[in-house]
Formats: structure tokens, C-alpha cells, sequence
């Protein structure tokens, strides 16, 4: 669900592998050429164009953030000890 607009998603298994295989550093050529034609066989161009419009929705959405460059890890070292 979208904290921005509460719009619902209900995932497919297409859409649920891609959720899954988002994780901030793996390009989404990457996700497309080995999780998405792999598993489901289908033409990379195509399956390239629809995952492209999958993740701008759910960007649009604020359900997934669009990175040019991979995200870096966002957990913080627990301070040392003084």
C-alpha cells in the first residue's frame, strides 16, 4: 500500500519477483535478463518496456525508490565507545 495515496498493489508473480529482486543495487537490465525472461520467457525488449512502466507506477506511488546509482547501505554503524 502507498503511504503517499493509499493506492493498493496487488502483485502478480511477475511483479512479486521484480519486489523481491529490487534491492538497491541490482540494475533493472540485471532483474529483466536473469530473474524475469529466464522464468517467464519472454521477449527482453518487451519484458524490459513493461517492467520499466511497473516500477515508474510504483515510484510514482512512493512504494519504490528509482536510483540511477545504487543505493548505498542506509544502516548506521552503532557509535563506538569513548
Amino acid at each position: 500500500m502507498s503511504a503517499v495515496d493509499s493506492t493498493f498493489f496487488t502483485l502478480n508473480e511477475v511483479a512479486t519477483l521484480i519486489w523481491q529482486a529490487a534491492d538497491g543495487r541490482t540494475p533493472l537490465s540485471d532483474i529483466v535478463a536473469n530473474k524475469i525472461c529466464p522464468e517467464f520467457d519472454v521477449n527482453p525488449e518487451q519484458a524490459g518496456r513493461d517492467v520499466e512502466q511497473f516500477v515508474n507506477d510504483l515510484s510514482q506511488h512512493g512504494v519504490l525508490l528509482v536510483s540511477e546509482q545504487p543505493i548505498a547501505n542506509t544502516t548506521a554503524s552503532p557509535p563506538e565507545a569513548q
